[in-house]
C-alpha cells in the first residue's frame, strides 16, 4: 500500500501528545520604564510534544519518523488529553453525546475577534473553555487547530458562536469549513533536532520524545 501524506501515527500510538500554543510576545519599556510596548514576534502556531510508549522493539517509529524525510514530509496528531469534549467525559463516541451525531458541525460565520459561529451541533450543546475546535476545508484538506476561551450552551437548535484562540485564520477557511470537535487533529512537520539521533541504539522496553511544529 502506498504511503499517504499527511501521515498519521503509528499504530501503537503515543503515550502523551500534548499540543500547546506557542504566541510569542516580547515587551520593551519606554519613556523611562512608564510604557510598556508589546509586541507579536510571529504568528501564534501550535508545538507538538510527544512520547511514545515503552517500546519493546522501536522499528515501527523508526520506520515512520524516516519516512517524514527530517520535516519534509507532514503528520496528523490530536492532543491524547482532550480525547472527548470536557462536558464529555464519559462518552465513547460523539453518538454517547448525541444519538447520530457523528462529531462535527458547519461553520456558518467566522469574526475577526476569534468568534466562531457554528450550526448543527447537539440541542444544548456545552463547549466548555479549554475545548479544541478543528477548522477543514477544501481539497486537499487543509486543517485549523483552536482553543475555546467561553462556556457557551447550543441553542435547541443546534446554533452557538464562540470566542476561539488564535484568531481564525480567515484568509484560508470561510463559512464553507467543517468545524470538528470530536478528537480534531492538526497537521505537523517534525522537528528533527528533537528526533533521537540514532532511535536504532535504543535499548529494548525504552521510550523517547519529539516536538513538531504546525504547518496549514
Amino acid at each position: 500500500m502506498a504511503i499517504t501524506y499527511p501521515r498519521s501515527l503509528p499504530a501503537c500510538g503515543a503515550r502523551r501528545v500534548a499540543l500547546e500554543l506557542f504566541d510569542p510576545v516580547v515587551s520593551a519599556a519606554s519613556k523611562r520604564g512608564l510604557v510598556i510596548n508589546r509586541t507579536q514576534v510571529v504568528d501564534p502556531l501550535w508545538r507538538l510534544r510527544a512520547e511514545t510508549h515503552m517500546l519493546r522493539q522501536p522499528a515501527e517509529w523508526i520506520a515512520w519518523g524516516a519516512s517524514l524525510g527530517g520535516g519534509l514530509r507532514t503528520f496528523l496528531a490530536s492532543d491524547s488529553r482532550y480525547r472527548q469534549p470536557l462536558a464529555y467525559p464519559n462518552a465513547g463516541v460523539p453518538g454517547d453525546v448525541a444519538a447520530g451525531w457523528d462529531g462535527t458541525a458547519d461553520v456558518t460565520a467566522l469574526g475577526s475577534g476569534g468568534a466562531l459561529s457554528l450550526a448543527l451541533l447537539p440541542s444544548s450543546y456545552q463547549i466548555t473553555a479549554g475545548d479544541r475546535i478543528g477548522l477543514e476545508q477544501g481539497s486537499p484538506l487543509r486543517r485549523g487547530y483552536y482553543m475555546a476561551l467561553e462556556d457557551v450552551t447550543a441553542s435547541a437548535g443546534g446554533v452557538a458562536t464562540v470566542t476561539v484562540t488564535p484568531f481564525l485564520h480567515t484568509a484560508i477557511f470561510t463559512a464553507a469549513a467543517t468545524a470538528r470537535l470530536w478528537r480534531p487533529s492538526a497537521e505537523f512537520v517534525l522537528d528533527p533536532s528533537t528526533w533521537p539521533e540514532n532511535p536504532g541504539a535504543l535499548p529494548r522496553w525504552s521510550s523517547f520524545s519529539f516536538e513538531a511544529w504546525q504547518t496549514i
